[in-house]
């Protein structure tokens, strides 16, 4: 069944950040500041640059990358667009796009969007597709926004 309503729905989530749009851009791309909020490690801030999201801090600590996510930098247009994709080996990549649009003088509106779920089985990938939506949601961006506004302090 292929139907309509097995269609699997990007992530789309967002936040308002209480810092200005250039801050929120250095803490969302700077290799300095992405492993603190996202959970990677081998992030480098380069088109084409390779990292691995690993969720278990104890393996992120010594650089394990068993069953780390593989994530490549697509696009860095600052101060407003950021690309990635995210794959395991061996599957076809889904991306994550996030957005950042001023929202008054010191203060960023950031919106993720996670896409590309159209390439798998609606019943294979619909559990995945729902445990990211909440980890993006209630995790990362959440560690995003506590990074930029104590940059911004």
């Amino acid at each position: 069944m292929n139907g309509k309503n097995d269609a699997v729905e990007d992530i789309v989530c967002e936040i308002g950040i209480n810092a200005p749009q250039h801050v929120v851009w250095e803490t969302l791309t700077a290799p300095e500041t992405v492993p603190e909020w996202l959970g990677c490690i081998g992030y480098s801030g380069k088109i084409g640059g390779l990292f691995y999201m690993q969720p278990d801090e104890a393996k992120r600590q010594v650089g394990d990358l068993d069953g780390a996510t593989h994530c490549e930098i697509e696009t860095m247009n600052k101060p407003d667009t950021f690309i990635f994709s995210w794959f395991f080996p061996d599957t076809p990549k889904t991306y994550v796009r996030i957005d950042l649009d001023e929202d008054g003088p010191d203060r960023t509106k950031v919106r993720l969007k996670h896409f590309g779920w159209d390439q798998f089985p609606a019943h294979i990938i619909r559990h995945v597709r729902d445990g990211l939506a909440g980890g993006w949601e209630s995790a990362v961006l959440p560690n995003f926004k506590m990074a930029a506004e104590s940059r911004s302090a």
